[in-house]
């Protein structure tokens, strides 16, 4: 096991907690506090990638979107990495559910709360999801066993199952005292929440965005928990992030 982890997750520090818990006793550092790290991880994203060159099951080798911020965040941490000799592990993850999370999941959380969330009828789009307690499970193998021997060691981090968003929104409800959600069933009513939504919530709510991670699956064994699955059945306690 290694002692010090250098850990970079920017616009995802809330993943730290539950590293930090799956790794005890092992300090982690930033780029900018790192000592004698054994072990370089980016918690990156596949934002990364263009959505209109492959918008579904998207692999490593998918081309980039041009001028991403995501690209130059991860030439930075490579060269940090290599400044301690150490080869760095980027983790491209998809929407990362968890407690504190941010982005589509935080935002259809909040619409869900609100009310303010429906569901369309024959809606099937999916977005690929990945929990923070298997990104930290996954950084905790790799601590303990090394990492993969591969040429690359960029990978897809997601739950392999990409749930449909209508899925993924009763998931997250039942977190909320079984909150209910309205589904739009007449005609009229879907005019409307067309309406309401405007054109760019509308597109985010009913169209696919998933990526492979069959990578991940190949060369370290992962094997996460479905989001949905951890939603519905963990257990929140005192102990529970």
């Amino acid at each position: 096991m290694i002692s010090e982890l250098l850990l970079y997750a920017p616009e995802a520090d809330f993943v730290e907690p539950y590293i930090r818990r799956a790794l005890p006793g092992v300090t982690i550092s930033t780029p900018e506090t790192a000592n004698t790290p054994q072990l370089a991880v980016m918690i990156s994203s596949v934002d990364i990638y263009d959505p209109q060159a492959t918008p579904e099951d998207a692999s490593e080798n998918t081309p980039l979107a041009p001028a991403s911020h995501w690209a130059d965040r991860e030439k930075e941490f490579a060269a940090t990495t290599r400044r301690h000799g150490l080869k760095p592990l980027i983790l491209r993850c998809a929407d990362i559910v968890a407690t504190g999370m941010t982005g589509f999941p935080r935002h259809l959380a909040e619409a869900i709360w609100k009310g303010t969330f429906f569901h369309f009828p024959a809606n099937e789009a999916r977005r690929s999801v990945i929990h923070a307690a298997d990104i930290a499970d996954l950084v905790q193998s790799v601590a303990a066993s090394g990492l993969p021997a591969a040429d690359s060691l960029i990978y897809n981090i997601t739950d392999g199952t990409n749930p449909t968003i209508h899925d993924l929104a009763e998931a997250l409800a039942f977190r909320m005292k079984n909150k209910r959600i309205s589904t739009l069933s007449t005609g009229p009513q879907q005019w409307m929440g067309r309406i309401i939504y405007g054109r760019r919530r509308y597109s985010l709510y009913t169209t696919t965005r998933t990526y492979s991670s069959a990578a991940a699956a190949l060369d370290m064994a992962f094997r996460p928990t479905p989001v949905c699955e951890y939603l519905r059945t963990h257990t929140y306690d005192e102990n529970s992030l």
